[in-house]
């Protein structure tokens, strides 16, 4: 189940919850196990990620200020990949970039033409994927 999906006919990156992980014995899930990939013709790249509760409701927040046309960065807790997104990037269209602070270094942008209803379709996602796996608080 795609948490976000911003790909083009040529390109994209796409996060993808595999599953959820328990670590207790409370009820939930206490992450969500995601799958980070990145396309083009190219670069392609694959990561893993670990998403928290903290994370989802960072998402819902990030979604709101992309709504009122500023960019944002996600994930800067730096214990995982960092996302940035840009609307208007120096290719004219949205720019997706993925920084794997934690083990390679590598940093990459990808410009994707976005639908216009893109972020109304992600904040359903976001709402399909917090259904599917409840996260413990």
């Amino acid at each position: 189940m795609d948490l976000i999906n911003l790909t083009d006919e040529e390109q994209g990156v796409v996060i993808n919850v595999t599953n959820g992980e328990k670590f207790g014995s409370q009820e939930g899930f206490d992450a969500l196990r995601c799958d980070i990939t990145i396309s083009s013709d190219f670069i392609n790249g694959h990561l893993e990620l670990y998403v928290t509760l903290y994370d989802l409701d960072s998402w819902s927040s990030a979604l709101d200020t992309l709504s009122s046309g500023d960019g944002i960065t996600w994930l800067e807790g730096g214990r995982s990949p960092r996302i940035m997104i840009d609307l208007e990037g120096e290719s004219g269209c949205t720019e997706i970039s993925v920084y794997d602070v934690v083990d390679s270094q590598i940093f990459a942008t990808i410009p994707v033409r976005t639908a216009e209803n893109w972020i109304t379709t992600h904040r359903a996602m976001l709402n399909a994927v917090r259904s599917a796996f409840p996260l413990t608080p």
